[in-house]
């Protein structure tokens, strides 16, 4: 595939040329981290949040790390999590110094810290008998005191941080966090999720430790109007001409503007010798489909029965109404069926509610599949 494909439509982050608009969330985080306000950014997977925070904190220009909690299954991950993450910042903003050395060993000598630097940078070991928590905290405090006495901005993400809350020791993990976080006055914390319900209750509940600790950022779709703007661009940058109007509509009607499948879609219209056609979309977005398609059944698959007929409902046609009687006679489901199956769906982001009160499929990929099969038990 084409470097420049992948450059300006990347799988993975984005950021410089690559990375589209956001210049209002951008502005909120230039200022909560210019102001060490700790932000959680809360939207679905794939939807950019890694690519915001990475280009924000290149714009800014501080240093910091993303801490990825997603394969996260017990507190001993966490914790080597925030070790290696200390040691990396350390190495950043000060590799093979003295001075930090000994700032560090001072701030966190309750964990008999050892730390040694060669010409690979600097490893820490630390051996304690503090709780996993107490580690967690002292390391994150300890880190700030370094960072203070060194006048150095620094930014840590936890990302899909809900994943603590998962966890068995999750109050006491989120209280230690929380306790470096109130003392921190040179390091920035952002809580980056998927899952809008789980990170409500850490975040909004009285009796969790994080209690209204940050400022919250959501992030919705990125508007058709920006998107015509920024392919029409990198149109004239492949092919010296812009791509036609009804193409561009169509790669907004079958992606419905969600970052992760304009780009995947993009980067395989824009290894074409000449700019896409309508037909061109099509063809490219049903190959990619099916591709795909064993990882959606996989997701589909999990769905008990009613799941499954209450979103391929949904995703033949939006509905307003999903506890109608008609919507009931297409699903042959009891509106109490429905209630419970929409409230699944909803809590694990497989559909959506928009403004306008419009239930909808979150994943433009899984809505076009559900179209293509006929298994279901519903009448379309």
């Amino acid at each position: 595939m084409d470097n420049m494909n992948i450059e300006l439509f990347p799988q993975g982050i984005a950021t410089g040329k690559a990375f589209c608009d956001r210049d209002s969330e951008r502005g909120r985080l230039k200022l909560c981290f210019n102001h060490n306000q700790h932000t959680v950014v809360v939207a679905p997977r794939r939807y950019g949040k890694s690519s915001l925070i990475k280009q924000v904190m290149l714009e800014t220009k501080v240093s910091g790390k993303r801490i990825d909690l997603l394969p996260a299954t017990n507190i001993g991950f966490i914790q080597r999590a925030v070790h290696d993450c200390v040691l990396d910042i350390l190495n950043q903003i000060a590799p093979r110094s003295q001075k930090a050395k000994t700032l560090l060993m001072k701030a966190i000598k309750k964990l008999h810290p050892k730390l040694t630097i060669n010409l690979l940078g600097q490893k820490l070991e630390i051996s304690s008998t503090q709780t996993p928590e107490a580690s967690i905290s002292e390391l994150l405090v300890g880190l700030n005191s370094v960072a203070e006495n060194l006048n150095k901005r620094i930014v840590i993400c936890f990302d899909e941080f809900q994943q603590v809350g998962l966890l068995k020791q999750h109050h006491s993990i989120e209280a230690s966090i929380r306790h470096a976080a109130e003392s921190s006055c040179s390091v920035t914390y952002v809580f980056s999720g998927s899952s809008r319900h789980l990170l409500n209750v850490m975040f909004n509940s009285k009796s969790r430790p994080l209690y209204h600790l940050c400022d919250l950022l959501i992030l919705s779709r990125i508007d058709e109007h920006t998107y015509y703007k920024i392919l029409h661009e990198r149109a004239s940058a492949k092919w010296g001409r812009k791509v036609d109007q009804n193409a561009i509509h169509e790669i907004f009607l079958l992606t419905k503007c969600h970052s992760f499948y304009v780009n995947a879609l993009c980067r395989l219209l824009w290894t074409m010798p000449l700019p896409p056609r309508v037909q061109d979309v099509q063809t490219a977005w049903i190959n990619y489909i099916k591709e795909k398609s064993s990882w959606i059944s996989h997701d589909v698959s999990s769905f008990t029965p009613n799941q499954r007929n209450v979103i391929a409902a949904i995703a033949y046609s939006h509905t307003s109404e999903p506890y109608s009687l008609e919507f009931s006679q297409k699903v042959a489901l009891l509106p109490a069926s429905i209630r419970k199956s929409i409230n699944f769906l909803m809590k694990e982001d497989f559909i959506y509610k928009d403004v306008n009160g419009i239930y909808k499929v979150l994943d433009p990929a899984m809505e076009f599949y559900l179209h293509s099969v006929k298994h279901f038990d519903f009448v379309s």
